[in-house]
């Protein structure tokens, strides 16, 4: 590399606005928000067990330790402005990125009504969807919800 060459941007675009990281939020094994989370890490307590009522023991691909994720059922859909049916039609894994995408807006000290119309981005991260085999192997009324 030429060392008289200089760093271009990665998307070639400079708006001269900074970015901000200011709100957090999550749920973590044995961990319902990050307060939890972090006194849970500090007092060094095992967040993964060998107990768990929601899979069958023999699927062959269930790790024997897992961490396990609690009220992953609970969902407000008034407070999203969704339907209980249509709420239902969503899988868990999307009703907790509302939840706490909106929980880290508030984290930031911003109540989310202001961020319309702003450009504004929630980046999020996620793995592994359980629920594609519910959706894909079992018989689920959705229609009635969907028309």
């Amino acid at each position: 590399m030429d060392s008289t060459a200089t760093s271009e941007p990665w998307d070639d675009f400079v708006s001269g606005e900074e970015i901000v990281i200011s709100g957090i939020a999550g749920r973590f094994p044995d961990s319902n928000n990050m307060d939890q989370l972090r006194e849970n890490l500090f007092n060094k307590i095992d967040l993964v067990t060998e107990i768990c009522g929601r899979w069958k023991r023999d699927y062959v691909d269930l790790p024997k330790r897992m961490g396990i994720i609690h009220n992953f059922d609970k969902f407000d859909a008034d407070f999203f402005g969704i339907s209980s049916q249509e709420a239902h039609t969503l899988a868990p894994e999307i009703r907790m990125l509302l939840e706490h995408a909106s929980e880290a807006i508030m984290d930031a000290g911003i109540n989310p009504k202001q961020l319309r119309g702003k450009n504004t981005a929630v980046i999020i991260g996620s793995s592994f969807c359980e629920t594609q085999s519910k959706f894909l192997y079992e018989d689920l009324e959705v229609e009635k919800y969907v028309n």
